[in-house]
């Protein structure tokens, strides 16, 4: 019996997929931001429908100036500020007098995919995924005494979208309260906390914003210039500030300073008035610290992002030797890329026969382990400083070595 439908002639069976899949890091990083705007027109309501993301840029005047004046404006104009040209994901959410209430309304429901949650429609609604999640002013305070519920619901779109992170602002009162915040994220691998508040200039005025908006654009601008996430955005100057809101301590090679204090905390800060500082999320509980680091907690998740969607195509193939060997290929080609960039110090896949028994095999089931360690970023260098009595070894070497080639028998060394 023929294994193919029985044909007279010659067939060709023509296959132009790729074989071994290429398992790419995202292009770049969008910013979806959720945000009331109070003050927009009866007439520009409908360019911006409650709880629907949208596109919004940041070199379209038009559509910004259409967001009324207020905090969401202003973000944008924080962003711009940077340097940074990007397309946003805005959503809009209902206004309300009461602070609680308008906690409420910015977290949104998860079961109807309204405020933050609505971030997760972005990608088959307008194309565009978040990488970072900001809501400026409504993230710095802790309600009754327990974390913030829009982080709290920031924290959760992060781990479903997996390569994303939400950049909250601390609360501005002090840096005890800032680390307080802070603590209610200690689990997270997701959250870049940020004290203080900074002072900027916007439409002719000096005045007092959340520092989130110019953080964001910061990673977005360092993730261009690199062509990655892998590298740390931190020790670079903020473009857009005028200086912190609050004063922030920090002497070189001392630990007792805000900064210090902040840093072990798991909250990013600025130094020097514009200097961006810091290399931590949130994750300071022993079961994540190692994870800690914002760039190897990038780094991780870009790859986890990108296998799936990468290795889709294997999916419906013949499980045998030969699709095992393409998909390990794929893997490995990956970790080599990253290697060469510097993002990974090693990795490897490994097949292992007790993860793949035969019942999992008949089921069509196919277990691969992908082990890598990430480049962590310099944090703290320390040079030990110590007298060195043999150099004076050295110095009577060459003293001695001075009076000998002088040639004058009237001057010579003793013991």
């Amino acid at each position: 019996m023929a294994a193919t439908t029985p044909h007279v002639g010659v067939r060709v069976f023509s296959d132009l997929s790729s074989t071994v899949a290429s398992i790419d890091t995202r292009d770049s990083t969008v910013i979806g931001m959720v945000m009331p705007c109070p003050n927009i027109a009866s007439g520009d309501a409908s360019k911006f429908p409650l709880n629907e993301p949208v596109r919004l840029s940041t070199d379209d005047p038009e559509m910004v100036a259409a967001l009324g004046a207020g905090l969401a404006q202003d973000a944008v104009a924080q962003i711009a500020s940077e340097g940074v040209t990007t397309d946003l994901i805005f959503v809009r959410v209902g206004s309300d007098a009461d602070d609680t209430a308008q906690h409420g309304l910015v977290v949104g429901s998860a079961a109807l995919k309204t405020g933050i949650w609505a971030l997760l429609d972005a990608k088959s609604q307008i194309g565009l995924e978040p990488g970072l999640i900001i809501s400026p002013g409504f993230t710095d305070r802790r309600v009754g005494n327990a974390a913030n519920p829009v982080v709290v619901a920031i924290d959760a779109v992060c781990e479903r979208l997996i390569d994303c992170m939400g950049v909250v602002d601390a609360s501005p009162a002090s840096r005890e309260a800032a680390v307080l915040h802070a603590s209610d994220f200690a689990t997270s691998l997701n959250i870049i906390d940020c004290y203080p508040a900074v002072r900027v200039m916007l439409n002719g005025s000096v005045v007092t914003r959340p520092m989130s908006p110019h953080v964001a654009a910061a990673i977005v601008r360092s993730d261009r210039a690199n062509g990655t996430p892998f590298k740390a955005f931190w020790n670079k100057p903020l473009k857009g500030i005028l200086g912190p809101a609050r004063k922030v301590t920090y002497f070189d090679g001392r630990t007792d300073s805000d900064a210090n204090f902040l840093n072990l905390a798991g909250v990013m800060t600025v130094i020097e008035n514009k200097l961006l500082w810091g290399p931590f999320s949130t994750a300071t509980d022993p079961t994540v610290r190692g994870y800690r680091s914002i760039k190897r907690i990038r780094t991780r998740r870009s790859i986890e992002k990108a296998i799936p969607r990468a290795l889709r195509q294997y999916s419906g193939q013949d499980l045998g030797p030969h699709l095992v060997t393409l998909i390990s290929t794929a893997l490995a080609e990956a970790i080599e890329e990253r290697k060469a960039l510097g993002a990974l110090i090693d990795g490897e896949i490994v097949w292992k026969r007790g993860l793949n028994q035969n019942t999992s095999l008949r089921d069509g089931v196919l277990k691969l382990t992908f082990r890598q360690e990430e480049t962590p970023d310099l944090v703290d260098l320390q040079i030990f400083a110590e007298a060195m009595p043999e150099a004076y070894d050295t110095l009577w070497s060459s003293i001695e070595q001075a009076i000998s080639s002088l040639g004058n028998p009237s001057i010579r060394v003793a013991a």
